[in-house]
């Protein structure tokens, strides 16, 4: 990325397959501090929020790849029985059943991206094991949630409230992070692109 290096925000959105989910947005600076946490729902919800945030042009922007959930669908296991006939009309794709990664909300990225903003895809868990935050537990359980969220207290020195923070807001908050590591920085490298964004991975574990 370039131009990346005055910036003073950066922006780490935890992006839910769908808005039955919540997807959690952390803004923090070069200081570590938190300028905002959010939960967001319904694609409108993360439109708002980014065409609002009064310093866009002046942050960084991780947005995190979220799984297309779309294959667990009723009818994708009934049209997937092994012992079910299938016609020479059968669509391989049909209602994206093969996708991995949800489209959610990328026409608005990349218009993001044409519109100057600094903005980049990523996974969110080669980035936990970039920052040594590789899960010692089940991800997203109350266990995980908590070492995570001790470990941003101890290893960047957060001020975090005491009672548990939702999974998706600590998430968010690691995607700041790798936003800042980038903008100030670390080694990186592109690993691919996802509908013209390109996938960014830290190349050195960080501590």
């Amino acid at each position: 990325m370039e131009n990346v290096s005055q910036k003073q925000f950066f922006i780490g959105l935890s992006l839910a397959p769908n808005q039955n989910y919540d997807s959690g947005v952390a803004v923090i600076n070069n200081n570590y501090e938190i300028i905002l946490l959010d939960k967001l729902y319904s694609d409108e919800d993360i439109e708002f929020f980014f065409k609002n945030f009064n310093s866009i042009e002046n942050s960084v922007i991780a947005v995190s790849l979220a799984q297309d959930n779309s294959l667990l669908d009723g009818k994708w296991r009934m049209s997937a029985k092994s012992y079910k006939e299938l016609s020479n009309h059968f669509e391989v794709n049909a209602n994206n059943w093969t996708n991995r990664l949800t489209p959610r909300s990328t026409r608005f990225f990349h218009n993001m991206f044409l519109e100057g903003n600094c903005i980049f895809r990523y996974f969110n868990f080669q980035l936990r094991q970039s920052l040594t935050l590789t899960p010692n537990y089940p991800e997203r359980n109350s266990l995980d949630c908590k070492d995570i969220q001790t470990s941003l207290k101890i290893k960047y020195g957060f001020n975090l409230p005491d009672n548990m923070l939702p999974a998706s807001n600590l998430e968010g908050i690691l995607g700041a992070i790798m936003a800042q590591k980038i903008s100030n920085g670390a080694n990186y490298k592109k690993i691919g692109k996802f509908k013209e964004l390109d996938i960014l991975q830290l190349e050195n574990k960080l501590n």
